[in-house]
């Protein structure tokens, strides 16, 4: 997930273009330096009418997938603004874990906190085909809403906070209950504990054919900065 912020844009529009066109490069290398996967798209956002009002108001999102195998990898991304020329840039190491050899505690997903959920219909530019193929498999889009991952991890009073992941049961046809609640500390001082949640239901897709999966998700209404 890439944001950008909106005013970035407004940028080119104050040169009197009309649209203007990102693009968007990013590749992932393994610890050998190998290429294991890239993706070069390209996004044309409108800068005129109701559009160049909104990009004041709100960044631009840009969502990739990869589909890696466990192990350490490393991932560049670059943004390129084609009317203006400006650049953005951005790397970090990462590890996939192999949930298979977990055995001590119950595997989970990566927890994605956020505190906006927006409709598929409300993007600012103009989606490609095969981005809508992807929502269909985009865990984090629900009942045709999609939630948006902070960036920046810090919540206001005020909004509503998500907290979302998924919980895997290796070895198990049809998926056991679970309860999960969310916990937030402010140093060694628990803060505030969400009441337990109960799911029962797995996901109409299981990521694999020997586990089942089960999905979280958490709200709590003015839960502070964290």
């Amino acid at each position: 997930m890439v944001k950008i912020p909106g005013r970035e844009l407004a940028l080119a529009r104050k040169g009197g273009a009309e649209h203007t066109l990102i693009d968007f490069i990013g590749e992932v290398k393994d610890n050998y330096g190998t290429t294991i996967s890239n993706v070069r798209d390209k996004v044309d956002i409108k800068l005129s009418g109701a559009t160049a009002a909104e990009l004041a108001k709100r960044p631009i999102d840009y969502e990739a997938a990869f589909t890696l195998l466990p192990g350490k990898y490393k991932i560049k991304f670059l943004a390129r603004d084609a009317e203006t020329g400006r650049i953005g840039t951005y790397e970090t190491a990462f590890v996939v874990p192999n949930l298979n050899k977990e055995d001590k505690r119950i595997p989970i997903s990566s927890v994605v906190l956020s505190s906006q959920r927006v409709g598929l219909k409300d993007a600012l530019y103009n989606a490609l085909k095969e981005k809508d193929r992807a929502e269909t498999s985009n865990p984090l889009v629900q009942e045709g809403q999609k939630l948006i991952p902070s960036v920046t991890r810090v919540f206001h009073t005020g909004r509503d906070m998500y907290v979302y992941l998924q919980a895997y049961q290796a070895d198990s046809p049809a998926a056991r209950p679970l309860v999960a609640f969310v916990t937030l500390y402010r140093g060694q001082t628990k803060a505030f504990e969400t009441p337990p949640i109960s799911v029962s239901e797995a996901m109409s897709k299981p990521v694999a054919h020997d586990a089942a999966a089960l999905q979280f998700g958490a709200r709590q209404t003015s839960a502070g900065r964290v």
